[in-house]
């Protein structure tokens, strides 16, 4: 069954929520995790609201509990504080199993849903990564996509997913979480994949008129040795607030997405260069290309990663780009 919710602008700076009642649940979470942590037994109806009750269910997600985080200040959820007063309207959808967030999402566009439209699923079984690779989409983990209308230049494309990817890595740096960028489209953290976006565009007269930001991230799901979540990340202690449960990840998430796309918007397309840049995990490092060894030194104004050729041993020249997909940058296993 598809569960809705509709959370309006003022939901997003919490005028719906009074602190108090903001900080006791605050507090009942750290009491139902702490009781847990020491092997308490936790009482109903809060045993029902952990992930971390229900490792082996498909961790359903709570619209209500998801507007309620929504409804804390901003910086709470990581947004930087130039964005500290934005008031979007999300219009949130959940289903514990679909193909894909994007598909269900560009479905509910074409009868006419709004931008800051939100698809949730627990989990996918066509869930969809960079060059239409399969993304493993286990119970757990965070799954989502954003419906905006940006009325960009087609040419501004790679912008999309540079933006998303940097908004939301600069949500989680700001709340404790040492994440980083990897270029074109993932974020990582300690050299492992924490999350990947993909974006999809509809585009007329060569303008982008609505985008789709699909979100796959690893919370409390099982990961491949490449891989990381957040849960694996905090052990043995518990994620901080409000990054311990999907309902917080899916807060900071859409708007860590949203502030990326905002500072693009509002700074131009050389200041996100800039600030995306401060964030690469691969700056500066040695790559083979073409069975040639350059260094990577950041990213060109066409969203192509920008390398410079070593000319012999000891000197780099010749600054070049290098297209998504033909260079591998890879993770640590």
């Amino acid at each position: 069954m598809l569960s809705s919710f509709v959370v309006s602008s003022k939901h997003f700076v919490g005028a719906a929520i009074s602190p108090p009642k903001w900080q006791q649940m605050h507090v009942l979470w750290a009491q139902v995790f702490l009781r847990r942590g020491q092997g308490g037994q936790i009482d109903p109806p809060y045993a029902a609201l952990s992930p971390w009750t229900s490792l082996e269910g498909n961790y359903p997600v709570d619209l209500e509990q998801l507007q309620m985080h929504l409804a804390a200040p901003a910086s709470s959820l990581g947004v930087l504080e130039a964005f500290g007063g934005i008031r979007p309207q999300f219009h949130l959808h959940w289903q514990p199993q679909i193909g894909s967030t994007n598909h269900e999402l560009w479905q509910l566009i074409a009868a006419g849903a709004p931008a800051g439209t939100v698809f949730i699923a627990s989990t996918q079984s066509a869930g969809r990564g960079q060059w239409g690779r399969q993304w493993q989409s286990p119970a757990g983990g965070l799954y989502l996509s954003l419906g905006l209308s940006p009325e960009v230049p087609v040419q501004h494309s790679p912008y999309l997913t540079l933006a998303s990817s940097w908004g939301l890595a600069t949500s989680l740096q700001r709340l404790g979480l040492p994440a980083q960028v990897k270029w074109p489209n993932d974020l990582v953290l300690q050299g492992k994949k924490l999350a990947g976006v993909l974006t999809e565009t509809r585009i007329e007269d060569q303008m982008i008129k609505q985008v789709v930001i699909g979100l796959g991230l690893n919370g409390f799901n099982p990961v491949p040795p490449t891989g990381i979540s957040i849960m694996q990340h905090f052990q043995p202690d518990l994620p901080p607030l409000p990054l311990n449960t999907l309902e917080g990840l899916a807060a900071v998430a859409l708007c860590g997405l949203l502030q990326g796309y905002l500072y693009w918007q509002n700074y131009g397309n050389q200041a996100l260069l800039k600030a995306y840049e401060t964030c690469m995990a691969n700056l500066g490092q040695l790559v083979t290309l073409n069975g040639n060894p350059v260094q990577i030194t950041g990213i060109a104004a066409s969203g192509n990663l920008q390398v410079r050729s070593l000319v012999n041993q000891r000197q780099f020249a010749k600054i070049s780009e290098i297209e998504p997909g033909k260079v591998t940058l890879g993770y640590n296993a």
